[in-house]
């Protein structure tokens, strides 16, 4: 069994709730922009895709990957993203497909694989939720009631942070969380996610006033480029420093730019992030309220008018 998943601390829950009932899966990281060239390297294998949302751009290619694969091999998909427009959940060629916009992944992927909310492994269901902001369905909310909510969330803090502190790609540490996750151990029992968690913390402080110091304003929509912080981070202190409703912050790598936009009364970003970064030869998408794009490297300030442009349509 092959495990994709989301490097943020919503993919890395779901996967390690799939790993808890699947011990001998392999766990990969990927994103919407490389899920394709992953499903293109697997061949006669059990695959689990959580928290990838399916981009545009490349829909039509990863259909007929599900399609290849879930041939001859299982291919289960569970993601909270929306849809691309036109395309509708009975159309996915999957042998398992949950889709809800609603809740987070690691939710999704519970209530499938274990369903009680008493179940000791729903804490970790809950680290998932809290880190994406969606600790407030219904069903995580009665799952809440079995556990003492200032511990859990003490524990949702320390994995989220360690997760921002060990970097975007450090994915041998993400990949032994997810395996440490999956036999439900505390984040607060081992020393160097405590000290990752404690050391974002810190500097935390200091990059909000490097966000401040740097940020620009284009119309309604503020952004950063290139500030060593976690780009979700980065992109919403750009709005709230910027005082505008769209924050952008964008790292640069070899050809191409990598961006989080996050948002404040919208619930159409995904929308206006895909259409801006579709202009711009890029792709993008999330949800309505955070998203992400990657664009050619020369075409930022392209996406930031353009970002302005969409909002006020």
């Amino acid at each position: 069994m092959i495990i994709l998943a989301h490097g943020d601390c919503d993919g890395i829950c779901s996967a390690s709730i799939v790993l808890s009932k699947f011990r001998d899966s392999k766990v990969f990281f990927t994103n919407p922009a490389g899920l394709l060239n992953d499903l293109k390297q697997i061949n006669g294998e059990d695959i689990i895709i959580v928290d990838i949302a399916l981009t545009p751009m490349f829909i039509n290619d990863i259909l007929y990957e599900f399609k290849r694969i879930s041939s001859s091999n299982k291919l289960l998909y569970f993601d909270h993203h929306p849809l691309p427009k036109g395309l509708d959940i009975n159309s996915i060629p999957a042998t398992f497909t949950s889709i809800s916009s609603e809740g987070c992944a690691s939710e999704l992927v519970y209530k499938y694989f274990i369903g009680d909310p008493s179940n000791d492994m729903s804490r970790v269901m809950l680290y998932g939720c809290i880190g994406d902001y969606r600790d407030n369905t219904p069903f995580s909310k009665e799952t809440l009631e079995f556990w003492d909510k200032r511990e859990l969330y003490f524990e949702a803090g320390l994995l989220i942070e360690a997760i921002e502190g060990s970097g975007k790609r450090n994915y041998d540490f993400k990949r032994d969380l997810v395996s440490y996750l999956s036999f439900n151990k505390l984040p607060s029992a081992r020393e160097d996610i405590v000290k990752l968690a404690i050391q974002e913390a810190i500097r935390s402080e200091e990059m909000k006033f490097i966000v401040k110091s740097n940020v620009k304003t284009y119309g309604d929509v503020s952004y950063v480029l290139d500030v060593p912080w976690s780009l979700g981070k980065a992109a919403i202190y750009a709005r709230v420093y910027g005082k505008t409703t769209i924050g952008v912050a964008g790292e640069c790598r070899r050809n191409y730019i990598d961006i989080s936009v996050r948002c404040i009364k919208l619930n159409n970003l995904n929308e206006i992030v895909s259409l801006a970064a579709s202009n711009v030869d890029g792709i993008g998408g999330g949800h309505g309220d955070s998203a992400g794009a990657r664009i050619p490297i020369d075409k930022f300030m392209d996406f930031i008018h353009k970002l302005n442009h969409y909002l006020k349509c």
